[in-house]
């Protein structure tokens, strides 16, 4: 039975262009959930097209945490399927969603994305996040063919203030969100303290201790599916942003000094010179 239902069970992966962020379409023959959907409709829809390609209608969508690149084409994903559930693992990555909307929408960070703008009496046509986002009950989601997936949001403020991975023994395979970046330059940037730097690697620690032995592929917030020597080389990057910044005259200086440590990794304009930013200045605090 668990052979067959193995078998069955397929994990897909769509890479957007924008913030080079992940979704993911986890399907059975009976059903499909989707994990995060990119942070524009545009992809959103190609993410619904993928989903919808499995042969189901999905039902469900999980977020993982409360940063908009995973979680702002939640309106288009509606919009293909009206019937929809947006489900988060706690009261607290639905509050991050909501705080940081508030926050982009102060700012006139949504122009782009109208539609995304928080319900209001001012904005009726708005979206309204305290209704739409569903907290999950259970560390458990069921997919209709029988597969389980196990869902821990039990993580201390790193990448963001909570983060929720998903882990699938049948197919022996972890969602990390972005507690993993795979050759994209990792975001230390606003809101990253270094406080949050320590947390992190030490949960890649603990995550390398815990999922090690079974080797499962790790499918990351961001960059292609890879496995778990990614805990290491993460953590190993952070040391070594952390480093150039020190030993820098200017944020120029340690960005191409991270440029040529990993001149394979992508996104340097907006996610690495925003994370040389913020720790080059908490530096010299």
């Amino acid at each position: 039975m668990d052979q067959v239902k193995e078998q069955q069970l397929t994990i897909d992966v769509y890479h957007a262009e924008e913030a080079n962020v992940n979704a993911y379409i986890i399907s059975d023959k009976k059903g499909t959930i989707i994990v995060d959907c990119t942070r524009n409709s545009e992809e959103a829809r190609k993410v619904a097209a993928l989903a919808l390609s499995k042969g189901t209608i999905p039902t469900k969508m999980l977020i993982t945490h409360g940063h908009p690149d995973h979680y702002l084409g939640m309106g288009a994903m509606l919009q293909e399927f009206p019937d929809l559930k947006i489900i988060v693992a706690s009261k607290e990555v639905k509050d991050d969603i909501i705080n940081f909307t508030a926050w982009m929408d102060s700012v006139d960070w949504l122009e782009g994305e109208p539609n995304m703008k928080p319900k209001s009496e001012q904005y009726p046509d708005g979206f309204d996040y305290y209704m739409r986002l569903e907290v999950l009950e259970t560390n458990e989601i069921i997919l209709p063919g029988g597969s389980v997936l196990e869902v821990n949001v039990d993580y201390p403020p790193t990448e963001s203030a909570h983060v929720t991975t998903i882990f699938s023994p049948d197919l022996n395979a972890l969602i990390t969100s972005d507690l993993t970046y795979n050759k994209v330059h990792i975001w230390l940037g606003v809101g990253v303290e270094r406080e949050h730097i320590k947390n992190w690697q030490e949960q890649l620690v603990l995550l390398k201790k815990k999922y090690g032995p079974l080797e499962p592929t790790i499918y990351p917030g961001h960059g292609e599916p890879t496995d778990v020597s990614i805990f290491e080389i993460d953590k190993t990057y952070m040391d070594d942003l952390l480093n150039a910044v020190e030993i820098s005259e200017t944020e120029e200086e340690a960005k191409q000094k991270m440029m040529q440590l990993y001149p394979d990794w992508q996104n340097t304009e907006f996610l690495l010179t925003q994370s040389i930013k913020n720790q080059f200045e908490k530096s010299r605090q």
